[in-house]
This record gives structure tokens, sequence and C-alpha cells, in this order.
């Protein structure tokens, strides 16, 4: 019945806001006046050069964006009111949005991203900028290599797997011998795999670096459908199939800021689910 009432709730939360959301969004001349007032105060002059739109046409939509209340002018620079500003802010998250998901389609067809909270799956706008790493004829693991390269020259590795990868231990073994601070959760499974796969030298120095807090292991007993990396200067974000198995030819990596900061986000809502792992 709860589901019945959001129905409902939502529908109704529209009615009233319809005719707000088309006046802002379905006009392009609209949209890229907000978008110039977003950066601050303009004049007509500057909106026109950062638009290129004619000056009656910027004229006559300031002046229903002020009897709106979404823009005002202060001498002979216009300006967003605190609504038009809050309208303004919220019209370009949602595009962000709207673009990550047209931008990296193939990505999230077919896929699972239960394992992506709803705060974060409304703030995915902050993965525009990276770059989906696929598979190819004669470059099968491209994804993988792509990745290996990120890990091996970053400072610090935050990372949540359920998955393990075909040369994970190695890869394991490279990441202690270069002291690089590593934060991973895995799960049960997964830790047991690495603790059987990892040879008597590489578990004393296993064991050293977690004394010394350089590493730390954490478990998380939840049915986790996704595995990624965040690094001081790189995400790596990885989807499972809807079907459940992992998918291997597709990794999205970016160095932007926003996103790093989106996929610590998401490391810190698998961190507060997670226990700490003892050798």
């Amino acid at each position: 019945m709860r589901g019945i009432y959001i129905t409902l709730e939502y529908i109704e939360i529209y009615h009233d806001i319809k005719d707000l959301l088309r006046y802002t969004s379905s006009s392009s001349v609209r949209v890229k006046i907000l978008i110039c007032l977003s950066e601050g105060k303009q004049t007509m002059s500057e909106i026109k050069k950062e638009t290129d739109i004619s000056s009656s046409t910027i004229s006559h939509n300031l002046s229903n964006l002020e009897k709106k209340k979404i823009t005002t002018k202060e001498g002979e620079k216009y300006i967003l009111t605190p609504f038009g500003n809050l309208i303004t802010s919220n019209l370009i998250e949602n595009m962000k949005t709207t673009a990550v998901i047209t931008k990296f389609q193939k990505f999230w067809l077919n896929h699972d991203l239960s394992s992506i909270p709803p705060k974060l799956i409304k703030e995915m706008g902050d993965l525009y900028n990276a770059s989906l790493v696929e598979s190819e004829s004669g470059e099968i693991y491209k994804p993988h290599e792509t990745y290996q390269g990120i890990i091996l020259k970053s400072n610090y590795i935050k990372g949540v797997s359920s998955i393990f990868r075909f040369n994970y231990i190695e890869l394991f073994r490279n990441i202690i011998e270069n002291e690089i601070d590593v934060e991973l959760i895995l799960t049960d499974n997964i830790i047991s795999k690495i603790m059987e796969g990892i040879d008597s030298e590489s578990l004393k120095h296993l064991k050293n670096s977690m004394s010394q807090d350089k590493v730390k292991l954490m478990v998380i007993n939840n049915d986790v459908r996704i595995a990624f990396t965040v690094t001081d200067k790189y995400l790596s974000l990885g989807l499972f199939h809807e079907q459940g198995d992992y998918d291997n030819t597709k990794d999205l990596i970016s160095d932007d800021h926003d996103a790093v900061a989106w996929g610590n986000k998401l490391f810190e809502y698998y961190r507060n689910q997670s226990q700490e792992f003892e050798i």
C-alpha cells in the first residue's frame, strides 16, 4: 500500500510543478540564459556573447523571467534571484545526470544498478567526464590492463569487490611491495581466495603492512553487485550483468575530481556496512 501512496504523492507533486518545469526547461533560450547567469551577474552583451542569441530575444526572455521572480536586474547586470538559483541548480544537476545516462547508455543497459544507493544515482552527473574502456578485438584484456595501470601509479587505493580478477593475487602482491596505502572491502569469498592463493612471504608482508595501518582489509556480508576502486587520482567502476555475472568487458574510468569524490562517497556507503578483517 505504501508504494501506491508514494506513486500518488509524486503524481500530485508533478501536477503542482509541471508548469514551472515546462517553462524553465522547454525553451533552449531560457535554459542557456539560466546557465549563463548561474556563473554570476551578466550584462546583456555578455549573455549575448556566451549564448549567440540576439539581444531582442534575450531581452524578451529576461523580462518574462523577471516577472516570474527567477531573475532580477542590478544596474546593467542581470542576476538569478535566490528562487531562480534553486531552479537553475536543480536544472543543471538534472541535465548532467541525463547527459551521463545518455553518454554511457551501453554501460547502464542490461546491467545491475541495485548496488548504487539512490542518493548517488541522483548524483551520477558527477561522472560526465569519465571514459568507457571496453574490450576490443585483439585487446580483450584492455579494461583490466587499464585498471592495473591506474592501481600501480596511485598513492592510495580504496576498493570494493565481490569478484576475483584473473591475476588478483599478483596484483595484490605488487600493491603490497610498492607500499601503496590500501583499504579494501571484500566479500568473504574473495578474502578466502586471496588467503588461499597468497604465498607465505607475501602473507608475512601483508600482516606487517596491516599492523602499520598501510593495508586495511574489511569484510562485507551483503550481496554486493558492483566492483569499483577509488585512488587519489582515479575512479574505476565495473558492473554486473542483470543475469548475475560480472561484466569484464567494460570499465568506467575517470580522473575528474567530481568522479573521484563520487567514488569516495560510494566507498563510505559500503565502509559503513563492513567489519574489519584480521589475519
